[in-house]
């Protein structure tokens, strides 16, 4: 059997939502604790609803189930979902900030300042990271 046909049969429905379902708790408690550490480190105002905890947490769980239901997709269809992955998410990382340049640009939320705009792109990093992190190590079945 080829490298390919041993990915795919590693993929498993149950396994992928339960590492899915740790992953989207572990990247919201790090993006909600991160967020509370740079809004008060970098001084940005209270009044920027972005980065406060209801935002933070459910934009942080959609990515997150996002992120999973791509991995499982790619595992269905790539011989190598692992790299195939990465490379997905780097380049869905770097689309992540657009809306928050966006916000940069029109200022549409109250309270709108250089280092929230950065505070949250450093939550997309972070979020990205827990992401491909968890995923490659613990998506696919291990071989038996």
């Amino acid at each position: 059997m080829g490298t390919g046909a041993q990915l795919s049969n590693r993929l498993s429905v149950r396994r992928l939502v339960a590492v899915g379902a740790g992953l989207a708790v572990l990247a919201t408690a790090a993006d909600v604790i991160l967020a509370m550490a740079l809004r008060s480190a970098l001084g940005v105002p209270a009044g920027f609803s972005p980065l406060a905890f209801p935002g933070v947490a459910s934009s942080t769980i959609a990515g997150m189930i996002g992120a999973t239901v791509v991995f499982g997709w790619i595992a269905r269809v790539r011989p190598d979902p692992r790299a195939t992955f990465v490379r997905i998410a780097a380049a869905a990382l770097v689309l992540s900030w657009v809306p928050d340049l966006v916000i940069w640009g029109t200022r549409i939320f109250p309270a709108t300042t250089a280092n929230g705009i950065l505070s949250l792109m450093i939550l997309h990093v972070v979020a990205a990271a827990c992401a491909v992190g968890i995923l490659y190590r613990f998506g696919l079945r291990t071989a038996e």
